[in-house]
């Protein structure tokens, strides 16, 4: 992932382009996943090019093919019962996917948005219970959610590897990363675009669609 990210950026040095746009993932916390570390290090290579860079760092992405949110759909739509682990305790700000592309579009070679980093995220702190839960809601669906202290990282990347469509790789990065708080900072792109953020329940529901 760094040398196809450091190939790019010596590509755009010999370009006329004006600005790359990275979505990345919220890097707040003292303590990184090895996931986040990637994204992380990916925008600090990007950010070495001559071409101006403006990130955009989110958490879960609500829609369809967002691997996160392809998990919650699995879970919810094929377990009436789960017995879960205790980093569904595990809280962060989701953002849905229409407001995910109107950041994208907003920040196109807008240059006071160059080499700057935004978090992108809804007005909501939900736990990953709570948004298993929202979606079983908004389904219509009953749903009961047990967690439990002994399941470790290998157990619950089983867990979503077998019930779900994720691949073990990917699975085993996604809990790495959910067991850190994802909070975003500020919303001070939303303002600065006039973008109404969308709040989880329309925002799951909107995926529907």
């Amino acid at each position: 992932e760094d040398r196809s990210s450091l190939n790019f950026a010596r590509y755009l040095n010999q370009t006329t382009a004006q600005q790359i746009i990275y979505l990345s993932g919220m890097a707040n916390q003292e303590e990184l996943s090895k996931h986040l570390n990637s994204r992380l290090n990916v925008e600090l290579i990007l950010g070495s090019s001559k071409v101006p860079l403006t990130t955009l760092r989110a958490g879960i992405v609500i829609g369809s093919g967002s691997a996160s949110f392809e998990i919650i759909r699995d879970l919810v739509e094929k377990l009436p019962i789960m017995v879960a682990p205790r980093w569904l305790q595990t809280r962060c700000q989701p953002i849905a996917i229409r407001n995910v592309m109107q950041f994208l579009t907003g920040v196109l070679l807008l240059e006071s948005t160059y080499n700057q980093n935004y978090d992108i995220a809804c007005d909501e702190t939900l736990t990953y219970k709570e948004m298993l839960l929202g979606y079983a809601k908004a389904r219509g669906l009953k749903r009961l959610i047990l967690t439990v202290p002994g399941m470790t990282p290998r157990l619950s990347s089983y867990w979503l590897y077998f019930v779900t469509s994720t691949t073990y790789p990917l699975a085993v990065n996604l809990v790495n990363s959910m067991k850190i708080d994802i909070i975003a900072r500020d919303q001070k792109l939303a303002k600065l675009l006039n973008i109404e953020l969308i709040n989880y329940k329309d925002a799951v529901q909107m995926a529907f669609a």
